[in-house]
């Protein structure tokens, strides 16, 4: 059986914050699951569709390809509810501020929340249940520690950084940590090799959907990139930075010589006014954004992965899963490192709700293997590899990029 945990505790003022993926695991998952959740989440759909809940609208049914359940969906599966009462416990702690308690949750065992997912686990057990992982949207502490008492492995999943339409859509599979704390280094560090010299211009035109050349005439412009003000990229892995003090960092060190251009997330519930040193971008797209600057500067944005891509130098200040990427010593390290990042770390976004490629993972497959998985999804009815995917992820690579030069 496979469990699911869903962070139960409306940290943005939301109930049932993670909604699109219940629903979403509702419809794609053919066997039961043991969910553990917030009662939030079990509310009568219809009411979320009447609140105008962007997670039970058509258009969120038809990007992630699920229908709005009906409540004997629910009944389908084993739930197991974590009681409301320790968010409110936590909230008291944290002088009634709910960013600090998501914070806390992000990074920090809570005794309660620990002893509620274990207690949980353990009655399911006993019930007869034979759990084979966990999967979870965040990072928990409370999580991990409970899981790891009942030998239990906690596999952390997120939409990828590259998406539709302008790049082949991805998503992010990690056995340590979503955002902050993931595995992306140390696996690269493991496989060993000798990659070859991949172009950047092969590795971007097998994921970009969008084709364009990298700008090269210096617009002595530098993109500042704002996320969502309570997402947990900035709440907990930020390392202090969030989008006030991102943008004061920017004045200080950029601009007497450089034109700042502050990029808002599409998300933000804020508007920021033009005129206090910086300009508003007007960009239809990250992609023009990204090309129109000389650098890109962000805390740990998903544009600073675009950055790469593109060849724009830029500066991230918080922790991310492509962070190792900026720690190459040149650029024949840097194009391995996003090589590896691109057709290993990242997986198609096919894969973010399938069981089979779960257990696959679950058998710890080589890297070689993994790409070879990937491939399948990213080259439908091509041959790639051999059996076992052969030896070397790297001739995988280079041959699906079909590039040997520098």
């Amino acid at each position: 059986m496979i469990a699911a945990f869903l962070l139960p505790f409306p940290v943005r003022a939301v109930a049932a914050p993670y909604l699109w993926v219940f629903y979403k695991m509702l419809s794609a998952y053919r066997e039961r699951i043991l969910f553990l959740l917030g009662e939030d989440y079990l509310a009568d759909p219809q009411r979320f569709v009447a609140e105008g809940r962007w997670e039970a609208g058509d258009r969120a049914c038809a990007d992630y390809d699920y229908r709005v359940p009906s409540r004997t969906d629910f009944g389908q599966h084993a739930l197991r509810l974590i009681s409301e009462d320790i968010f409110e416990e936590l909230l008291r702690e944290c002088l009634g501020n709910p960013i600090e308690a998501f914070r806390r949750v992000l990074t920090q065992r809570i005794p309660a929340l620990e002893a509620a997912i274990d207690q949980a686990l353990t009655a399911e057990i006993a019930a007869g249940a034979t759990i084979e992982a966990i999967v979870s949207w965040c990072n928990c502490p409370s999580l991990a520690a409970a899981a790891n008492r009942h030998g239990i492995r906690v596999v952390y999943l997120e939409v990828g950084p590259l998406r539709a339409p302008e790049y082949r859509p991805t998503a992010y599979f990690d056995f340590s940590g979503v955002n902050g704390n993931t595995e992306a280094a140390a696996r690269f560090a493991a496989i060993g090799g000798e990659p070859p010299a991949q172009g950047l211009d092969a590795l971007r035109a097998f994921f970009t959907l969008q084709q364009a050349s990298p700008n090269t005439v210096p617009s002595g412009r530098v993109g500042v990139v704002l996320q969502v003000e309570d997402d947990s990229n900035l709440v907990a892995y930020g390392n202090g930075f969030d989008n006030q003090s991102l943008i004061v960092h920017a004045k200080l060190r950029y601009a007497r010589r450089a034109n700042l251009v502050v990029r808002s997330h599409p998300g933000s519930g804020y508007w920021l006014k033009p005129g206090h040193g910086f300009e508003l971008d007007q960009s239809p797209d990250s992609i023009t954004f990204v090309r129109s600057c000389d650098r890109i500067l962000t805390i740990n944005s998903s544009v600073g992965l675009e950055s790469v891509l593109w060849g724009v130098p830029v500066t991230v200040l918080g922790d991310t899963s492509y962070a190792f990427l900026l720690e190459a010593r040149d650029r024949r390290g840097l194009l391995a490192r996003l090589a590896f990042y691109l057709f290993g770390y990242l997986v198609p976004r096919q894969l973010l709700f399938d069981l089979d490629y779960l257990r696959f993972r679950l058998t710890q497959p080589t890297e070689a293997q993994i790409v070879q998985r990937h491939l399948h999804l990213h080259l439908p009815g091509r041959a790639v590899g051999g059996a076992d995917g052969g030896a070397d992820p790297w001739r995988l690579i280079a041959s699906a990029v079909g590039d040997s030069g520098g």
